[in-house]
């Protein structure tokens, strides 16, 4: 079951599966080569995680991404990094955390977040946002930013599809939190956080409310 629940997962969130796709059991685990039971299974994690809902006799389908949800996982980012990277700063990071640290801060690329190595730098800023969680020393924090981070991934995935482009504040934002993280400064290392993340939350919302799902939706009268 669970090698169903984390491929099925993956094609969620790497929208190999997109928003409002619909599917079966039997298709899922024909396509896994598995039995309909830890598909079941799987389909019934996802259900709890709000990415998949149930169609009455008629399979699944993939939870649709809104302007509200984005919203809401955004500002739980925030809030969670920002304290992550206030604890990190007042503990330290170890000698090879905070160099690996300050190495993926560095990106030669900076005016694209789509193209060629799309994968490979989302990846090094899931890495980059996971150091800060893990050196926070609360693991609880540390849990429920990392699970903010897996569920806001589908939503970046989409917005950066929508609008690719990365304005060069970005890698400034990024290096201040490694800096202060660096001074030990935790009041910086919180500044410095809720600036990346709000820069984020505004490109992410920004390219998802520019979408022609969005802008062509008929608006009713209340």
């Amino acid at each position: 079951m669970e090698n169903a629940y984390r491929r099925l997962k993956r094609e969620i969130i790497e929208l190999h599966r997109a928003p409002g796709a619909t599917f079966t059991e039997l298709e899922v685990a024909t396509a896994f080569g598995l039995s309909k039971t830890p598909v079941r299974e799987a389909l019934a994690r996802l259900h709890r995680d709000g990415l998949v809902r149930p169609l009455p006799r008629a399979g699944y389908v993939v939870s649709p991404v809104t302007l509200g949800d984005a919203t809401d996982l955004c500002d739980m980012r925030a809030l969670l990094q920002s304290q992550a990277a206030a604890l990190c700063a007042e503990r330290g990071l170890p000698a090879a955390d905070g160099a690996r640290l300050a190495e993926l801060a560095i990106d030669t690329d900076e005016d694209q977040l789509g193209g060629p190595h799309f994968e490979e730098r989302f990846r090094a800023n899931y890495e980059f946002e996971s150091i800060i969680a893990n050196g926070s020393g609360n693991h609880r924090l540390a849990a429920a930013s990392i699970g903010v981070l897996d569920e806001i991934e589908r939503i970046s995935r989409l917005s950066i599809r929508l609008d690719p482009s990365m304005p060069p504040e970005r890698l400034r934002e990024r290096q201040a939190v490694v800096d202060a993280i660096a001074a030990r400064d935790p009041d910086a290392a919180r500044a410095a956080m809720r600036r990346r993340t709000t820069s984020a939350r505004r490109e992410t919302i920004g390219a998802l409310a520019a979408s022609r799902s969005i802008t062509d939706a008929e608006i009713a009268v209340p």
